[in-house]
């Protein structure tokens, strides 16, 4: 298969970089006000869960139907022109809050903004596992990844802190307005990103391409023909991904959608503290990709230990009702879920062979939006028919079993291959 040469250089990869962190401002500044808002209208867990799965299960329907066309085209120029459908989300959300509709219709236009979010964001990481995939050397393209994934959670803490002091004065379509100018930012981040035309990119020889990728930027290097048809880890490693990548993926909605009724009790009717929280699981979001990304967690390190960490903490969240406390320990569960997903995320990026990164990322989203659908609505489901308390034991025996289950992985080269593909 014939690969294409994205030209690029440390700025476009700057570039790619401020896409990740406006785009991820936008999504969780828009996620906590619809949300909130859901549960203002309809003071029901089980509706807010379900408005947080709406934000999957689409996706993950639809990215399995054309995952065969994930890895054709041109990568950036796709990316570009899906991002104009959260654009467009946005700007129909804003038009219907301000215009004062009832519950219902708010209701369904939340509903029908989260299913395109969906499939936007399963093929929009497709797309940008081509593009760092195709264009950067192995080793700058984990660094890269690292370093978007830490920054889409700084972006996220950022989103969540606006919401919060939006949410506060009632300026929930102010939220939504906001959401759509930070999303036509991103759009114009992704072009710049990309100086040439799709077309010249194209037609670029190989040969004129930087010798480096450290002296230059990204640059096709001469064994990515040959690294394109065989894997860097067997099928028996990418179905672990998968696997594994269940547990961890379904955690953080469950925790999304458990932080708005635990806001409720912790600190009744205050958007503010469902804000602080929303703020707290993306700061540690943060720190997980910073600790990565500097090398002070090893990947083997968070494949033994996140989940058996993330059991413990659910305990410990389930005893107290103590505001600092609940906050606290709320920021190092998401900060350990976290590791666990950043892991996976850069497996499924340099496990598989290059002409199928796409396919496989598609498979594995799949796979994480059928976890984050289902933790959503259990989550949901849970608070409503057991309480908090059980909820939160709930994710804890999930957890653990999770830890148990990885110990009994053969030690042998399966982890060790799962541990240094990255």
């Amino acid at each position: 298969m014939k690969q294409e040469v994205i030209p690029g250089s440390v700025r476009s990869g700057r570039w790619l970089l401020a896409f990740f962190c406006t785009s991820s401002v936008a999504e969780t500044l828009q996620a906590v006000a619809i949300m909130w808002a859901s549960y203002r209208l309809s003071h029901n867990a089980v509706v807010t869960g379900a408005m947080n799965a709406a934000a999957y299960l689409p996706g993950v329907v639809l990215g399995l139907i054309v995952r065969k066309r994930a890895d054709s085209g041109d990568a950036a120029h796709r990316l570009s022109v899906t991002n104009w459908v959260l654009f467009a989300g946005s700007s129909l959300l804003t038009l219907v809050w301000m215009a004062g509709s009832p519950p219902g219709p708010a209701l369904g236009a939340f509903a029908a903004v989260q299913c395109s979010l969906s499939f936007v964001k399963t093929m929009n990481k497709a797309h940008a596992g081509r593009f760092i995939r195709q264009g950067y050397a192995a080793s700058d393209a984990v660094r890269l990844r690292q370093r978007s994934t830490s920054l889409a959670q700084a972006g996220g803490a950022v989103g969540g802190g606006a919401a919060g002091v939006l949410l506060g004065v009632g300026a929930v379509g102010w939220c939504f307005a906001l959401t759509a100018l930070l999303y036509l930012a991103g759009l114009m981040a992704v072009r710049r990103a990309t100086p040439s035309s799709p077309r010249k990119a194209k037609d670029m020889p190989v040969a004129t391409a930087p010798p480096t990728a450290r002296e230059t930027g990204p640059a096709a290097t001469p064994s990515r023909q040959d690294r394109g048809k065989s894997p860097l880890a067997g099928p028996h490693v990418l179905r672990t991904i998968l696997v594994y990548s269940f547990p961890s993926s379904g955690a953080l909605p469950f925790l999304s959608t458990v932080a708005v009724p635990l806001a409720q009790t912790v600190s009744p009717g205050s958007g503010d503290f469902y804000a602080v929280l929303s703020v707290a699981g993306m700061s540690g979001g943060f720190l997980a990709g910073t600790a990565l990304a500097s090398g002070r967690l090893s990947s083997d390190l968070v494949l033994r230990t996140a989940f058996p960490a993330g059991a413990a903490l659910a305990v410990a969240i389930a005893a107290t009702r103590w505001p600092a406390a609940v906050v606290m320990l709320f920021l190092v569960l998401s900060a350990v879920i976290t590791t666990h997903v950043m892991v996976m995320q850069v497996l499924t990026n340099q496990a598989p062979p290059e002409d199928q990164v796409g396919r496989f990322t598609v498979v594995r989203n799949a796979v994480a939006g059928v976890a984050k659908c289902a933790g959503a609505l259990v989550a949901g489901w849970l608070v409503e028919a057991l309480g908090l308390t059980a909820t939160w034991f709930a994710l804890a025996v999930v957890l653990g079993a999770a830890g148990l289950s990885w110990w009994g992985v053969r030690r042998s080269r399966e982890r060790e291959e799962l541990a240094g593909a990255d």
